[in-house]
């Protein structure tokens, strides 16, 4: 009896495990069933993800080729805009220099005329002396006076050896190398002996350049009014007026500076000196009242 009974049970054990493990097997099986589809499904998504980040790569090499492109086709179409204002800048660069060259050469022209110019007038002293011999010594005679610089009239004879060249000469180099001081005493000499030539004016308007830049307004003013009132068709007549309003400015004359600014552009508008008059009548150190007001805010 108790035999039958160990059998069934053991018969009862042995399905339930054979049960067990058909499950098991059943759900094994699904579960890789289900791996598998999600292995594929995974699979095909990184193969369109491959596929896309490949076109974007390939976009991308496509649009820095076209940018190269551009860039090389902008900087070609740049080159050849650029080239005519290169030309230009070369042009101008090339009238630059002929234009201080020719500047140079004018001014050595202008010192080799004043140097003839200096000559012709010893010419003509030498002439007026073979024309006119001194008296003998002893004899009686009309004597002249040496007059005060700048003044016009007949100039006395210069002393034996003087010359209008050299004296003239030998002021403006003094004066260009800096001793002021020795050139306008040469300048003096040479308008006391040589006061009727044409270089006259330039020596008294440089006599007048010494006294501005000494700080002897008073002294620039009166050489600057001799050059105008003794030699009013000269070529250094633009550059009196003006320098003789600069000198009354700094010396505090204002009013009659501003006359004599204003005179200078009405009566010479396209010069240089007219130029330099509209700026000087601009500055507000210069002329105070004729800066431009300014609105306070509140």
């Amino acid at each position: 009896m108790k035999f039958l009974r160990l059998l069934a049970l053991t018969l009862t054990f042995s399905s339930f495990s054979f049960a067990a493990n058909k499950d098991l097997i059943a759900l094994q099986r699904d579960l890789e069933a289900k791996m598998d589809a999600m292995q594929q499904t995974l699979s095909s998504k990184i193969d369109v993800m491959t596929g896309t980040l490949q076109a974007i790569q390939n976009d991308s090499r496509r649009t820095a080729d076209q940018i190269a492109t551009l860039q090389e086709s902008l900087s070609s179409a740049l080159s050849r805009s650029l080239a005519p204002v290169n030309n230009l800048n070369s042009r101008v660069e090339a009238m630059g220099e002929d234009t201080r060259a020719l500047r140079d050469a004018l001014a050595d022209l202008s010192a080799r005329l004043e140097r003839m110019d200096a000559k012709i007038t010893d010419l003509k002293n030498q002439m007026q002396i073979m024309q006119n011999p001194p008296p003998a010594p002893g004899s009686a005679g009309p004597t002249t006076t040496p007059g005060a610089p700048g003044q016009s009239g007949t100039a006395a004879a210069p002393p034996t050896g003087m010359s209008a060249d050299k004296t003239y000469t030998d002021a403006r180099r003094d004066q260009q190398t800096g001793n002021v001081d020795l050139a306008y005493g040469e300048y003096q000499q040479y308008l006391t002996y040589f006061s009727n030539t044409e270089l006259a004016a330039n020596a008294q308007y440089y006599m007048g350049e010494i006294d501005y830049n000494r700080g002897n307004y008073k002294g620039a003013v009166q050489s600057f009014d001799a050059v105008l009132e003794r030699y009013p068709n000269n070529p250094k007549t633009a550059d009196a007026r003006y320098m003789k309003g600069m000198a009354l400015a700094k010396d505090g004359q204002r009013t009659r500076a501003i006359q004599e600014l204003r005179s200078l552009v009405q009566s010479n508008p396209n010069s240089e000196q007219a130029r330099k008059a509209t700026q000087a009548l601009r500055d507000a150190r210069l002329f105070p009242s004729n800066a431009p007001s300014r609105r306070t805010t509140r």
